[in-house]
């Protein structure tokens, strides 16, 4: 069973060009899946550290494969926004199933262009090409892009998924109002694939919501697994230019 492959359906991935200096207001956005009898349960943060921005991904299964033992996967990224595009300083990841578990570390040397770190206690050392982004990163681009008119229709993008790079293409596909658990809202849907992959996500990202996104759907092998926004915080006030007191 893909729940792994579910919960990176989260991390839907973004453009590698330039963002947006203004930076998305800090939240904490609850995700919920159900497939053949389980429970999967998403946490998506993302906190303010001075100039660099933290975003966080932890994810667990709950239902009759937790019989099995642990189902758990957790995902953390630590990056700048610049005015000529978006700096990853590091990541982190952890996947644990009954069988394995995998452990990442990636610091990243831009003025060497490379990727440095460790998976699974093995060291590697990769080159990057500038803008290279991560799940969560690249997750972040997608909704400033689509906040500031920037996204390109259609596009590559580089993104280093463990200790190896792969290209994906995405393409924004128009605009649909859908219902979520927090109502009806109008979205922008996007789709990412690879060219070596049958499979395929999609986004609906709501402008109501800083373009946070509400849906995200995995199609694999037939099958479509679909994980929904059910709650979200803002962690500082949210004040109109208008509003403000004068």
């Amino acid at each position: 069973m893909r729940w792994h492959y579910l919960i990176l359906a989260l991390c839907l991935v973004g453009p590698v060009h330039a963002g947006s200096p203004t930076k998305i207001p800090p939240y904490t956005a609850t995700y919920e899946a159900q497939a053949f009898g389980n429970r999967l349960i998403a946490q998506s943060t993302l906190s303010h550290e001075g100039e660099n921005l933290h975003m966080a991904l932890d994810a667990h299964v709950s239902g009759f494969l937790r019989l099995l033992g642990r189902f758990e996967f957790s995902r953390v990224a630590v990056f700048r926004p610049e005015a000529d595009g978006l700096r990853l300083l590091s990541t982190r990841s952890t996947q644990i199933t009954p069988r394995r578990e995998r452990r990442t570390e990636t610091r990243f040397d831009w003025d060497a262009g490379r990727a440095r770190g460790q998976h699974n206690e093995k060291p590697f050392d990769v080159s990057v090409p500038p803008n290279t982004v991560d799940f969560l990163s690249s997750l972040y681009l997608t909704m400033t892009e689509l906040r500031d008119g920037g996204f390109d229709p259609t596009m590559q993008l580089s993104i280093l998924e463990r200790h190896r790079l792969r290209e994906y293409g995405l393409a924004l596909q128009g605009r649909e109002r859908i219902s979520t658990a927090l109502g009806r809202m109008d979205t922008l849907r996007v789709a990412r694939k690879s060219d070596d992959s049958d499979v395929e996500l999609l986004g609906w990202f709501a402008p109501d919501l800083h373009f946070l996104p509400v849906r995200l759907d995995y199609e694999a092998d037939g099958h479509v697994f679909r994980l929904e926004l059910t709650q979200v915080e803002w962690h500082e006030p949210l004040v109109r230019p208008e509003e403000a007191p004068q």
